[in-house]
Formats: structure tokens, C-alpha cells, sequence
């Protein structure tokens, strides 16, 4: 028998205008350096940028705002290793980083060891929950499997299968101009901590060709479940990354298949007239909290393996409630209501979702401070650009120096894009200040400027057009999800029913109302998909 199979895809496609470039690299290993404190830092940044998100996507006629958090984290992380000065600073203060005691190096060497571990299936990597490990409510003697295993096969809801391995796949492509190149210890990282696939294309002159192959590579990569995220492109556009997060999992108990029927949801709260919408049930011992400070039960439908869909579910909710509830939900908040969850009898209907989300989130980023990499005046993408560096078929370890925001790689900078100029050092300790002259650079407290170039108004006119037209940027972020909840499978609901009678259930946990959802990889404690459901019809 099958279990219920639960399918989330989120492709986030990013189109950049830039030149850029390619190389090839091996060697690095994400794990060395990726301390347990890092990964926890670094794990804990992109649960408060879900957060961020979603207070920023708020839309009072949505009828649902779920995105994927480690999707949307990946693709701005690969900005962010590309990326310098000011544009470098606003990616470090929407993930979280603007205060932090990690280095650059340390964000990326975490991410990229998270990100080895989310989709590993090896047995290792399962952690022991604390509610999972002070289960008593399976120890009962009602225990479910024991029951389960006394009936006739044909009945038994519970069996094993063998389809139980949760399936995780992220990917980062770039489509780029042929015949251009990336710095190569840029694309070094990206390739061995983001597994970055670079792919060349014509934009200028088979843009129709273009968009079909972006589309045909998100297909692929999302199973078949999202066929387009990309109508049309620009043909001046000179660059398109994108990412994608496929997973499917088998629930650890399934729901009742003969159980679904039409039942009351409440929009607006229970005061108001009711819809009705196809209710899954199911019943057994569920991870439960009920969180007094926001009046919410919490709720966890565990997978086979290490991944949870957590529902929160505020009393009488309303959408207004909702958003009450996601001004809590820091990381803070969420690791002590997961450390306090307990196993409980619960008797529980929920609604049978499908729920597909496109987000623009150009808007979003901009209403939380990230500005310069939109405008192509302002942006700093210039570690992607070619011929920045180079490096020994060999020699890797030195990658990350290069990228490093440091007053000596600034030095670097000025030479390459003017010559042996002579090099000042300005009293100036604000970036701003120091970054009017396009000919100085803020890193590592120094304003470091070209000083036989300043002088000459005519030569520094004729840099900053040349300079202004090279200048990558982003014109658009655009992410997409397609969300299935279902009951599907040929599981028999003959087992459960009398277990519930047996047994009355400590916990009713009715979704009649709307909820927020949170999915989350236990092992690393990354949120795969976040957000509120208003309105679930399907």
C-alpha cells in the first residue's frame, strides 16, 4: 500500500543583465570550516527571512502566501558571493548577516554544507526530535501498530512501504550569453557549494529559443509540476539564474482516503457565513503545543523521514489573526514551541490543498532594503565578471580571499578595471561618501581611491559610461511554487476508526479556519516551504 505522497516544487527563476563569464573547478569540500554554531547561525538567518517575506508579501484578498524560504535563501546567497559594497551590505542585512560574528566565508562554506545535508538520504542524518524522543503516547497501550498488525491485511492502514525515502533536489542553473565567462573562483564556490549548472545561450537574436530551453530545464527539474516560469525576456537581457526545490515525501501516517468529504471552513471566523471545501481526517499520536501567548495549537504531521509539515492554527482564526501569529515567529519563538511539543492523541481534519503561487520579488526585496542591485548605476555583481581572477588547476583554497570584502582586494579591483593607477588612501569612513567617485573602493574600513585617474574629468566621464553600460544588475526575482496536499494512495481507513473509538483523543485539532504551514528538514532545521492559507478551495 501506499501512503499519502505529498509533492512541493519551487523553481525561483532570477533574470540578471550583465556580462559574465564560465570556468571549471574541483576539490572543495562545503563541510570543512562549517562549524555546528555556523550551521545553526546560517539555518536560523533564512527561518527569520521567511519571516520578513512574509510580513512583506502581505495581501489582504490572497488566498494563499506560501513560498519556498531555501529557495528564495540559495539564489540570494549566489548573489550575495558575487556581489561587493553597498549591494553586498543590503544582502547581508536582509539575511541577517549585517551583525553577525560569521565571515563571508564562514555564510558560504555553511550554506553549502546545509545544503549537501538537506538532500541526503543517508540514515545518519536523521536526528532525534524531542518530541519524537519522549514519545509515551505510542508506548500506550493502544499502540497503534500493534493494532494495526492484529487485522487482516487488506485493512491494515499502517503497513510499511517501500517507497518511505523523502526525495529533496535543489538546483541553480545560470543561462548565459555564449561566449562569455565567469570569474573563475567565482564560479569554483558556486559550482561545489551551489551545484551552479551553466548553460550558454543566444539571447540576441533567438530570444524565443531562449525562453523555451529556461523553461524546458525548470520543467525537468521540477518533475513535470511547473511548465513555464519565464513568458518573455528581454533581448537585452545578458543573464538568467534560476533555482529549483523538488520534494516529495510519504507521510509517516496517512490519512483516510474513504474519510474526505465536504465540510465547513470559515473565511472570515466562525461568525461568518462558512464554505465548504473537501476535509481530510486522520487520527493517532500527532507532536502537539498549544502556544497560550498567541491563543494558536501547533500541530506536526511528521514524514517518513526527517522532514515535518507543521500547522499553526490560531483560535478562531481570521486572517487578521494570522498575521498576528507571524509577527511571533522568529526563530527563537519556533525552536522553543518545537522543544515543547509533546505526542497526543489527536483526532484531526485538514483541507485538501493545491495550491500554485507566483511572486515577483523585486517589490518585496526593494520594501526591505535591497535597492542597489536592481539599479543599474548602483550594483556591485562585480565578482562575477570575467577574467576578475584566475586560479591553478589545483589551487582552491585561496577562492573565497578573493571574494572577501578587504581593503587588499580592493587594490585589486582599481588595478584591473585601471591600470597601474597609483593608489591613495582617502579620509573618508563612509562607504557612500567614498563610492560617489566611481574610481574608489570601501573595503575593509579604507577608502582606497586611483589617484592619477581623478584628475582627469575627461578620461574618469569616459570610465564611468564605459562602466555604466558593462554594470551587472537585476531586473527581476521571480518565484513559483505548486503545493499538493493530498490523500492519495489505496490505504483502508478500516484500522483507524475503531482505534478512535477505543480511545478518545486528547487533542481536536479541526482546520476550519485559516493557518500558516511550515516545513521543515529537521536535520538542519532549514524551512523548505512557509506561509499563510487564507483560502483553500481547491
Amino acid at each position: 500500500m501506499q501512503g499519502l505522497k505529498m509533492r512541493f516544487l519551487a523553481p525561483l527563476g532570477i533574470v540578471l543583465l550583465a556580462i559574465v563569464s564560465h570556468c571549471q573547478g574541483q576539490g572543495f569540500d562545503p563541510t570543512v570550516g562549517a562549524t555546528p554554531e555556523n550551521l545553526a547561525a546560517v539555518s536560523q538567518s533564512v527561518t527569520n527571512l521567511a519571516q520578513k517575506i512574509s510580513l512583506a508579501i502581505a495581501n489582504p484578498k490572497s488566498k494563499t502566501e506560501i513560498f519556498s524560504p531555501v529557495s528564495i535563501a540559495g539564489a540570494l546567497s549566489l548573489l550575495l558571493l558575487g556581489s561587493g559594497g553597498n549591494t553586498r551590505d543590503e544582502l547581508m542585512n536582509v539575511m541577517g548577516f549585517q551583525h553577525s560574528r560569521l565571515t563571508f566565508t564562514d555564510i558560504h562554506k555553511s550554506f553549502g554544507r546545509l545544503f549537501q545535508d538537506l538532500v541526503s538520504n543517508d540514515p545518519a542524518q536523521n536526528v532525534t526530535i524531542p518530541w519524537r524522543a519522549n514519545d509515551k503516547c505510542n508506548n500506550n497501550d493502544y499502540d497503534y501498530e500493534d493494532y494495526a498488525q492484529s487485522k487482516p491485511t487488506g485493512q491494515q492502514r499502517g503497513r510499511r512501504d517501500t517507497d518511505s525515502v523523502a526525495e529533496i533536489k535543489v538546483a541553480n542553473g545560470v543561462f548565459a550569453p555564449k561566449g562569455m565567462q565567469f570569474d573563475q573562483k567565482f564560479q569554483l564556490i558556486a559550482e561545489r557549494f551551489y551545484g551552479l549548472e551553466t548553460h550558454y545561450v543566444d539571447f540576441r537574436t533567438k530570444i524565443q529559443s531562449v525562453i523555451h530551453t529556461i523553461n524546458a530545464w525548470i520543467r525537468r527539474l521540477s518533475r513535470g509540476r511547473i511548465s513555464q516560469i519565464v513568458a518573455q525576456l528581454n533581448t537585452t537581457s545578458m543573464l538568467v539564474m534560476t533555482n529549483t526545490l523538488y520534494f516529495k515525501a510519504l507521510w509517516q501516517q496517512p490519512f483516510i482516503i474513504e474519510g474526505t468529504k465536504a465540510r465547513p471552513f470559515f473565511l472570515e471566523g466562525p461568525s461568518k457565513p462558512a464554505i465548504l471545501i473537501p476535509m481530510m481526517v486522520n487520527g493517532g499520536c500527532f507532536p502537539y503545543y498549544y502556544w497560550q501567548n498567541v491563543k494558536t495549537k501547533v500541530l506536526g504531521f511528521p514524514y517518513k523521514q526527517k522532514i515535518t509539515l507543521y500547522v499553526f492554527l490560531p483560535d478562531d482564526s481570521t486572517r487578521e489573526k494570522i498575521r498576528l501569529l507571524q509577527t511571533h515567529l522568529n526563530t527563537v519563538a519556533l525552536d522553543d514551541i518545537f522543544n515543547k511539543m509533546e505526542m497526543k492523541l489527536v483526532a484531526v481534519q485538514f483541507p485538501k490543498l493545491h495550491v500554485q503561487n507566483s511572486l515577483n520579488l523585486r517589490q518585496t526585496l526593494e520594501q526591505l532594503g535591497v535597492t542597489t542591485i536592481f539599479d543599474q548605476e548602483e550594483s556591485n555583481l562585480n565578482r562575477i565578471w570575467h577574467n576578475r581572477s584566475t586560479i591553478m588547476p589545483y589551487d582552491y583554497m585561496d577562492a573565497f580571499d578573493f571574494l572577501e570584502d578587504t581593503r587588499e582586494n580592493a587594490i585589486m579591483e582599481l588595478h584591473h578595471q585601471h591600470g597601474n593607477c597609483i593608489i591613495v588612501e582617502k579620509d573618508v569612513s563612509n562607504r557612500v561618501l567614498c563610492e560617489a567617485s566611481s574610481l574608489c573602493r570601501f573595503k575593509g574600513g579604507s577608502c582606497v581611491c586611483c589617484a592619477a585617474l581623478t584628475s582627469s574629468k575627461r578620461l574618469r566621464r569616459a570610465y564611468d559610461g564605459y562602466y555604466l553600460q558593462s554594470r551587472l544588475h537585476v531586473n527581476e526575482i521571480l518565484h513559483k511554487i505548486d503545493l499538493v496536499v493530498n490523500e492519495k494512495g489505496t490505504e483502508s481507513g478500516a484500522v483507524v476508526m475503531p482505534f478512535m473509538d477505543r480511545n478518545f483523543p486528547q487533542v481536536n485539532f479541526k482546520v476550519n479556519g485559516p493557518f500558516l504551514i511550515l516545513v521543515r528538514d529537521e536535520k538542519t532545521k532549514l524551512p523548505l516551504y512557509y506561509g499563510g492559507v487564507f483560502d483553500p478551495r481547491l
